[in-house]
C-alpha cells in the first residue's frame, strides 16, 4: 500500500503547484485589473475635466455668436442712419415751419389747416421711428403675413438716401402682377436685404442698377437682387456663406454679413440662392414658403 502513495502524492503535488500557479496568475491579473482600472479612472477624471472644459467653451462661442448677431444688426442700422436721418429731418422740418406759421396766424382756417399738416407730419414722424424700433430688435422671429413685394418697396424706401453715397448707382423694383404672400419674420428679412442691396452696390465701384425682382415660383415667394459687378469667382463661391470670409479690403468688412443672412433666411424656414457670371454680375435669391390657402396644396400667389 505505501508502494502506491507515490503516485498520488505526485499528482498531488503537480495540483498544488498548478493550484499555485494559478493563484499567482489570478494574483497579477488582479493587480493588472486594478491598475488598469486605475488608469482608466484617472483618464475619466482628466475627460471629465476635459468636457467640462469644452462645455464652457462652447457657451461662450454660443455668446460670441449671439454678440456677433446683434453686432450685424447694429452694423445694418449704422449703414441706415442717413436716411433714417433724412427721413426723420424732412417732417420735424415741416412741424416746426407749420407750428411758427401758427404764431404769426389769427386766421382760424390757417389755424386749423396748419394743426392738420402738423398732425400729419407727426404720423410720418410716427411711422419712420416704429420702422426703426422694430428693425432694431435683437429677439427671435416673429412671424407674420407678408407680400413679398411690400418687404422689398419698404427696404427700399429706407435704402434709397443712404445709397446716394455710391457714385452712379441706382435701384430698379420690379413686382409680380400676382402677389405672393409669406409668413416669415419680416424684420428679418429687412435686415437680409440690407446687407445684400450693400454688397451689390459695393460691387458696382463704377455705378450700375441693382435690380430687384420679387414675386412666386413654385412652393415659394422669392426676392432676387442682382447687381451689374464683376461676379464672384467660382474658387470662392462655395465659401461666400462661411463665417469671416470676406472678399473686402481689411477694415471694410468682418465676413459675417452672407453668413448672418443664411441663417436668419433659414430661421424663417426658407433659403438664399447664388448665380453668378464672370464680368456680368450676380444674384442672389431668397425663396420663402408660400403661404398655403387650404389643405389642396394651392399656394398664395
Amino acid at each position: 500500500m505505501a508502494g502506491n502513495k507515490g503516485p498520488y502524492e505526485n499528482k498531488l503535488r503537480e495540483l498544488e503547484i498548478t493550484l499555485e500557479e494559478e493563484r499567482s496568475l489570478s494574483k497579477a491579473r488582479n493587480t493588472l485589473l486594478e491598475t488598469n482600472i486605475k488608469e482608466l479612472d484617472n483618464i475619466y477624471v482628466v475627460l471629465n475635466e476635459k468636457l467640462k472644459s469644452l462645455r464652457s467653451k462652447d457657451e461662450r462661442i454660443k455668446g460670441f455668436e449671439a454678440e456677433l448677431v446683434r453686432a450685424n444688426k447694429l452694423s445694418s442700422l449704422g449703414e441706415l442712419a442717413g436716411s433714417i436721418a433724412h427721413e426723420i429731418k424732412n417732417p420735424l422740418i415741416a412741424i416746426q415751419g407749420f407750428a411758427k406759421r401758427i404764431g404769426k396766424t389769427k386766421d382760424p382756417d390757417k389755424i386749423e389747416n396748419y394743426a392738420k399738416l402738423i398732425d400729419r407730419e407727426a404720423g410720418r414722424l410716427t411711422n419712420v421711428l416704429t420702422k426703426l424700433l422694430d428693425f432694431s430688435r435683437m429677439d427671435g422671429p416673429k412671424k407674420e403675413r407678408v407680400e413679398v413685394g411690400e418687404i422689398v418697396d419698404d427696404t427700399v424706401l429706407f435704402m434709397e438716401h443712404h445709397l446716394t453715397r455710391f457714385k452712379n448707382v441706382g435701384v430698379s423694383v420690379e413686382r409680380a402682377k400676382k402677389p405672393a404672400h409669406v409668413e416669415i419674420d419680416k424684420i428679418h428679412i429687412q435686415q437680409v436685404l440690407v446687407n445684400l442691396i450693400n454688397n451689390a452696390a459695393q460691387a458696382m465701384p463704377r455705378g450700375g442698377t441693382i435690380h430687384m425682382k420679387s414675386g412666386a415660383k413654385k412652393d415659394y415667394g422669392y426676392i432676387a437682387i442682382t447687381d451689374e459687378g464683376e461676379g464672384i469667382s467660382a474658387d470662392i463661391l462655395d465659401k461666400i456663406f462661411e463665417p469671416f470670409f470676406t472678399t473686402k479690403p481689411k477694415g471694410e468688412g468682418t465676413g459675417l454679413g452672407l453668413s448672418l443672412s443664411k441663417r436668419l433666411i433659414e430661421a424663417n424656414n426658407g433659403k438664399i440662392e447664388v448665380t453668378t457670371q464672370k464680368g456680368e454680375g450676380s444674384t442672389f435669391t431668397l425663396l420663402l414658403p408660400l403661404i398655403r390657402l387650404s389643405d389642396t396644396g394651392n399656394f398664395s400667389s
